[in-house]
């Protein structure tokens, strides 16, 4: 097998994270933590609970299954997998694929930082996966140790494909950061294993995952090694998926399970969902059909990945075309302010237009992590500031609030307003959903998702297309980007994203005709550009890019600075529950209020659009953020003794008295991403409004607020 060498023609190209090098600043900050703490409790728990040392076939079942059959427990996991330390717990079906991020985000972090005992660690279970791998490529720990024979016979629901896929991706990582192969090899004999069973012909499987993932991962294998049939199987998976009979109920009845069996009774039955039959797996429809975003998050965001690469690997117009359309779903009606995607609990799954709650919100970090790296695929295919805006949104929000900041512990849902009786009086029993980072879950796909993102998040800065490199994120950084054949050095030096300056320097040894093109992110108002200190006249294109055009040679410097300042967000009208209501953005973060600064009962609390919001650093608080500070008003109290519910009248008066209802205050809202690393307490990120507008609202006396 030869290692496919890319070149450059005029169908956008990513720029691989082994070209960009992070050099400082908050991002370098992030990835250091992530290498010193979150890598190594990772791999502890994965130690600890029995995950590392599964791939050794140490489990018997006859000697430790109990029970039988698995008690299911509220964290969607069999009893048996818990294991307390004293006996072997039985490989989940899933746990595969732990190891397998756990692997890509360690090979990410190799290639910035050498470390012989992650390494090693590395190796051992790469041997042990080889050892494991059956004559014919199969390779999977649960259906090798727990149901040997039964491979393929639950698709639908066992994860072999998604961890097929994951451990694609581990060895892609691990090869790019050490040229090391032995992982690599395995995969592609597993790869083609998959190829065998799976397809059109006669005898082989007619099918798809139950949960997408192998697709892009095949796309990855098929970009380093240069073996179409890899596309190829991408290709049959995406458009297989959805078709008629329903394969999910063919196996079933093949292998002699009831359709609706899979999981408690109402969750993964196959009628669950308004859409109709096998919405929770985006199969109730062929994707070149689907119009809206259906069922679960991660899912959805991982098959638009592959949707993006196909249609940018074989020009499949209708495929992207269908791309944008479940693009455009989800994130004109059903993503959070945060970026976050899938606001409800069961199922982990999209809701219905503007279904968008705040205390029970889900949002899960795998999904953020997913819409990351959907929306670097659409930039690939078609730079375009309003993928680019998504992108940085669940960023800098719904993926950095998975973990603290110490690197410890964890969320696997991320609400947008906390009040702590609602978890502490077990109004919501999933223990997943609590508003506390945890060490560890029993489903731990999250830690490990965002682990490997940070690590490679070089990789999501550049793009290139005919004659032009597209900056897409801003990062204190080195990259080497290949322009037309020849090699360009761009250098970040930014505070970014605590101050809005980025430094640009472009180093080219040989001349090349071209344009650099820096987003203008939406909520940045204005961008004043000067080239070798001289102001830059340009305009900005329709794709919300800064095309900057010119011969490079030499070394030529850009700097620009975005215009930050606090913004307030206002929901479309259509989102229920934040009518109303105003959200605070400052530069790429989402801002809110913790009940550590402004006290308890923030649903008292109210702003106006004159509340004059100022950015402020606080190199002190919270490791050094910028804090936003502002006049507010609250609520008062006084006069509620003896009522639940009361009217004008029973104050003695017309109208409410305006000066005895509101005390003024100052509000402090931190990044949203930071919230809860102080301890428990209540969060807030929609807040009250007041419209400010006085006189001009009916019957009010001048100086009045009202609510907007």
């Amino acid at each position: 097998m030869t290692i496919n060498k890319q070149k450059a023609d005029k169908k956008g190209r990513a720029v691989p994270w082994n070209k960009v090098e992070i050099t400082g600043g908050f991002w370098k900050k992030r990835m250091e933590v992530n290498r010193q703490v979150t890598l190594q409790a990772e791999y502890e728990q994965c130690k600890i609970s029995g995950r590392v040392d599964s791939v050794k076939c140490i489990y018997r079942r006859e000697r430790d299954g109990i029970p039988e059959k698995g008690v299911f427990t509220i964290d969607g996991v069999l009893a048996e997998n818990m294991t307390d330390g004293k006996r072997i717990p039985r490989p989940h079906h899933y746990w595969d694929s732990d190891l397998a991020k756990w692997i890509e985000a360690a090979s990410y972090a190799l290639r910035h930082e050498p470390n012989e005992e992650t390494e090693r660690h590395i190796d051992s279970i790469v041997a042990d996966f080889e050892a494991l791998q059956e004559e014919d490529g199969y390779l999977n720990t649960y259906y090798t140790v727990v149901e040997p024979g039964k491979r393929w016979t639950n698709v639908y629901r066992m994860h072999e494909l998604y961890c097929a896929g994951h451990l694609i991706e581990a060895a892609v990582a691990y090869y790019e950061a050490t040229g090391k192969r032995r992982l690599l090899d395995v995969v592609c004999r597993y790869a083609d294993c998959i190829g065998r069973t799976f397809g059109p012909k006669e005898g082989q499987i007619h099918g798809y995952p139950g949960h997408q993932e192998i697709e892009l991962a095949l796309i990855k294998l098929y970009r380093l090694t240069g073996e179409e049939r890899y596309r190829d199987l991408a290709s049959y998976f995406i458009d297989e998926r959805g078709k008629s009979p329903h394969f999910f109920e063919r196996e079933a009845l093949e292998n002699g399970r009831d359709v609706e069996d899979g999981g408690p009774k109402g969750i993964l039955g196959k009628s669950y969902l308004a859409a109709g039959p096998y919405a929770l797996f985006q199969a109730h429809l062929p994707v070149r059909e689907q119009k809206t975003a259906e069922g679960h998050a991660v899912r959805l965001t991982y098959m638009g990945c592959a949707m993006a690469d196909l249609a940018l690997e074989t020009g499949d117009e209708s495929l992207w075309e269908a791309c944008k359309r479940i693009w455009d779903s989800v994130t004109l009606r059903r993503m959070y302010v945060t970026g976050g995607v899938g606001s409800q609990d069961g199922c982990e799954r999209f809701n219905f237009d503007w279904q968008l709650p705040n205390e029970e919100a889900y949002q899960e970090t795998c999904a953020s992590v997913g819409m990351v790296m959907w929306a670097y695929r659409m930039l690939v295919k078609q730079p375009d500031r309003v993928f680019g805006d998504v992108m940085e949104r669940a960023l800098y929000n719904g993926v950095l609030s998975g973990v603290s900041l110490r690197g410890d512990s964890f969320f696997y849902a991320n609400h947008l307003a906390v009040k702590p009786e609602m978890f502490t009086d077990k109004i919501f029993r999933n223990p997943r959903m609590r508003p506390v980072r945890q060490k560890w879950f029993p489903v731990s796909c999250c830690p490990m998702n965002l682990a490997r993102l940070v690590e490679s998040i070089g990789g999501y800065l550049y793009t290139t297309k005919g004659n032009t490199v597209y900056v897409h994120l801003f990062a204190d950084s080195r990259a080497e980007v290949e322009l037309l054949g020849k090699s360009l050095t761009v250098r970040q030096e930014t505070d970014f994203p605590w101050k809005p300056e980025i430094k640009i320097t472009i180093s080219a040894k040989e001349s090349v005709e071209g344009d650099i093109a820096v987003r203008r992110p939406g909520w940045s108002r204005t961008a004043a550009v000067c080239i070798d200190g001289d102001a830059w006249k340009g305009g900005e294109e329709d794709d919300g890019y800064l095309h900057i055009r010119r011969v490079w040679e030499g070394e030529v410097v850009i700097d620009i600075i975005f215009s930050m300042e606090p913004i307030l967000l206002e929901a479309h009208p259509y989102v229920r529950m934040n009518i109303g209501k105003a959200a605070i953005q400052a530069g790429p973060f989402i801002y809110c209020l913790e009940e550590a600064d402004n006290g308890k009962h923030l649903e008292t609390v109210f702003l106006e659009p004159s509340s004059n919001l100022e950015l402020i650093w606080c190199g002190e608080l919270l490791e050094g953020i910028t804090v936003i500070r502002g006049k507010a008003l609250r609520k008062k109290t006084d006069g509620w003794e003896g009522f639940l519910y009361r009217s004008k009248e029973d104050l003695g008066e017309a109208i409410f008295p305006q000066d005895a209802l509101w005390e003024e205050m100052t509000v402090q809202a931190v990044p949203w991403f930071c919230f809860a690393n102080r301890g428990s307490g209540e969060m807030l990120v929609w807040m009250n409004c007041l419209s400010g507008r006085g006189k001009d609202m009916d019957r009010t006396k001048e100086g009045s607020r009202e609510l907007i």
